[in-house]
């Protein structure tokens, strides 16, 4: 990631917020002039003054170790121990324990790189789109399965605009982007902020395939940590009956 990746971001991120400069100076304890240089592209905030950027600007915690590995390569390794590739065999065992749907995903490239025999009952055809962009935009079925697959699609590809600079190659974006936008809502996907009373809500509406009954299931996100992985664990696990309701 350049210095320029992180200036852009920083700049638009800080404009979505709605916030000056001086007052995102004052908020992480930075001067105005620090500011002005980062989101110049001339300076590359040390590991505090990330720190305190994640914070002001409200940077996801899922998305954190991601950028600090692009800005700072290798760091991650020598603070947390080596980073593993993939997960193993251990890891896909524990992911099938849970009684629900949970997979490994990366992010913000949307990778699958593991997920559980409740997950595949409920997305079967993600066996053979083992990305979730992929997946939400070029398979049919999702929008069937996926109730609320707008509100869904439109969050992480949100996510992919505003943290794949961050973490990701240009080549990689452009190649999850030649996929999608094949997708008539895509494009407007990409270049739109979602709702924020639709970002924050964690429930969604799963159908089941074959039968359609629809199960209202909360969206829980871990990130494991031994070892240090870049993945997380997405997990949809079922909501009470009232709290269901509250949510549709």
């Amino acid at each position: 990631m350049s210095k320029g990746q992180l200036a852009v971001f920083v700049r638009s991120r800080r404009d979505a917020l709605g916030v000056t400069q001086a007052q995102l100076a004052s908020t992480t304890g930075w001067s105005k002039s620090a500011i002005e240089k980062v989101e110049a592209g001339t300076l590359v905030p040390s590991l505090e003054f990330t720190g305190a950027l994640f914070d002001a600007l409200g940077i996801p915690y899922l998305y954190r170790e991601r950028i600090i590995a692009a800005l700072f390569p290798g760091a991650l390794d020598r603070i947390l121990g080596r980073t593993a590739t993939a997960p193993d065999a251990d890891a896909l065992a524990d992911l099938e324990y849970l009684p629900y749907p949970a997979a490994y995903l990366m992010l913000p490239e949307g990778d699958i790189v593991g997920f559980n025999s409740a997950w595949l009952a409920a997305f079967p055809e993600s066996a053979a789109r083992p990305n979730l962009f992929t997946y939400l935009f070029t398979e049919p079925s999702a929008r069937e399965v996926l109730v609320d697959w707008a509100r869904l699609a439109h969050g992480f590809t949100y996510g992919l605009r505003m943290m794949g600079p961050m973490a990701l190659s240009d080549t990689t974006i452009e190649e999850i982007i030649a996929r999608c936008r094949v997708h008539p809502d895509f494009e407007r996907f990409y270049l739109t902020d979602p709702p924020v009373h639709e970002a924050l809500n964690p429930v969604i509406r799963v159908a089941a395939p074959g039968t359609g009954e629809i199960r209202s299931l909360r969206i829980k996100i871990d990130k494991p940590h031994l070892p240090h992985s870049p993945w997380l664990t997405y997990r949809l696990v079922p909501v009470r009956d009232a709290e269901a309701g509250a949510n549709r």
